[in-house]
């Protein structure tokens, strides 16, 4: 990490020992291999959620709950109301696999083999001898020697909690993998002896279930950046909106300097006083969730979720009677930016 930078670097196979020590030191009981099934409810209050795993179904009770599923399966089980995609149609950002190459002569793609490449690639998209529907090609680098990162596959017009609609979707997603290894190999020398080293455990999902909770962010409160009283949060990333319906993306920048607040209000719904939500499924609409989607920001959010949930336990409290000023102060000693 380099705290002179905007940004900082990590490995992500090195951060799955370092979540492990962190979860173990925290006296975290963890279950893997486990999938939500079903939820329980009675009045105003979850009792207790249930998990398919190896051994049957594994029924839970807790007094609280923090739906961090990012498809919003907890509070949709638990009947909240919920919105999908934008208003006009409920058709969501496209999903994507993402997949690395490794073995890349990077000799010969520092330089402007990136931008050659991308000339080539939209040349053969509009001869149709390209199907992916992107309109170029993202790539990160930094994770080792002779390996890039690709994020760029696009699959539109698939519902991603429609079990059926999301399985073709990682079908079509590993088809355009090998559409553009297969154009890689053949159109460079950087990528002649390159090697498919990893595609994504499952397709990525941009958009799906947003909660209807007590407040909704809406893309005219982070453009006029918004400052809430019971902000948990702060974000500044672009509104990056992936067309639902083809190639193109739209973005809105904010300026240097320029940030916006994420309220307590919007992690918590109407229904239940013990639901806390952290993630992309917060409650907000199409283009404030465009923004809020992204991983630092669902990490703030999902910090929030459990700092609250925390300090609603020690009180005996819950959503409807939570002391919002401790839960920020909790925040802000454990270094969250809320300010």
């Amino acid at each position: 990490y380099n705290p002179s930078a905007d940004h900082c670097n990590f490995s992500p196979e090195i951060f799955k020992f370092v979540f492990d020590d962190m979860i173990e030191e925290a006296g975290v009981d963890y279950l893997f291999h486990a999938m939500l099934c079903g939820v329980k409810t009675e009045k105003n209050k979850i009792t207790s959620a249930s998990f398919a795993t190896k051994s049957g179904i594994m029924e839970i009770e807790a007094d609280y709950f923090i739906d961090a599923t990012g498809d919003g399966d907890l509070f949709a089980f638990a009947g909240c109301d919920y919105s999908l995609g934008r208003p006009e149609d409920s058709k969501c950002q496209p999903m994507t696999t993402c997949f690395r190459l490794g073995n890349v002569d990077e000799n010969i793609f520092d330089g402007n083999e990136l931008k050659r490449l991308q000339g080539e690639y939209k040349r053969l998209k509009a001869e149709n001898k390209i199907k992916n529907p992107c309109e170029d090609i993202l790539i990160f680098r930094k994770l080792g020697k002779g390996i890039i990162h690709f994020n760029t596959t696009r699959v539109i017009n698939h519902n991603p909690i429609n079990p059926m609609e999301r399985s073709t979707a990682e079908v079509e997603a590993r088809r355009q993998i090998k559409e553009m290894v297969d154009f890689l190999k053949s159109s460079s020398e950087a990528f002649r002896d390159s090697v498919l080293i990893n595609t994504a455990v499952s397709i990525g999902v941009r958009e799906s279930r947003m909660l209807k909770g007590k407040y909704t962010l809406t893309g005219e409160d982070i453009v006029a950046c918004k400052k809430f009283d019971d902000r948990i949060a702060l974000g500044n990333y672009d509104i990056d909106i992936h067309n639902p319906d083809g190639s193109g993306t739209s973005h809105y920048y904010f300026k240097e300097g320029e940030y916006y607040s994420i309220p307590f209000g919007s992690l918590i719904s109407e229904q239940y006083v013990n639901l806390l939500v952290g993630g992309r499924c917060i409650s907000a609409d199409h283009q404030a969730q465009a923004s809020v989607r992204i991983m630092p920001i669902c990490a703030t959010t999902g910090e929030a979720a459990g700092t609250a949930a925390g300090v609603m336990a020690a009180d005996g409290t819950f959503t409807d009677n939570a002391d919002i000023a401790k839960i920020q102060d909790v925040l802000r000693k454990n270094g969250a930016a809320i300010d």
